[in-house]
């Protein structure tokens, strides 16, 4: 029963209780008061619960906006990713140049994805390179087991 219903039994009692007519009046008068008060409470109560609906939508909207816009700690742009990919499938030394040549790019661009996995500590460099008599030698550069890890927890490997 609600409130509405309640008011007017509250009425219909009144009136079949014997009671004078001035006390029923009274609490006639009483009862459309509470029933006009109870209506305008039930119409903000819609309004609120409406409102806060709409409220929760926007903030799960604006939580996933910011999860979306925050920079991961970890997180790596599409080129050095597929780069440190690369490591992972080769499972050996591979040299700057070599990078270059299979991503396409200058060597210093493979030299900076290179620097960047060096510094997450997901390439370590294997062997310096140098220049002797009999040939240069290129430095190279191997994944590392955080290197592994990345890949494997964030779904890279196939």
């Amino acid at each position: 029963m609600g409130a509405t219903d309640t008011i007017k039994e509250f009425a219909r009692i009144a009136a079949t209780a014997g009671l004078t007519k001035d006390v029923i009046d009274l609490l006639d008068k009483k009862a459309s008061l509470l029933a006009e008060q109870v209506a305008a409470l039930e119409q903000e109560n819609t309004t609120l619960l409406r409102e806060n609906r709409n409220l929760v939508l926007e903030n799960q909207q604006l939580k996933a906006q910011i999860q979306n816009a925050r920079p991961k700690g970890d997180e790596l742009d599409q080129k050095t990713r597929s780069i440190l990919i690369h490591f992972f499938k080769e499972a050996g030394d591979i040299p700057c140049e070599e990078i270059a040549q299979r991503f396409q790019i200058e060597l210093s661009a493979a030299q900076y994805h290179l620097d960047i996995l060096l510094q997450k500590e997901f390439v370590i460099l294997a062997r310096i390179g140098f220049s002797s008599w009999q040939g240069e030698f290129p430095a190279l550069f191997s994944i590392a087991s955080k290197g592994r890890k990345y890949v494997v927890e964030n779904g890279l490997a196939d």
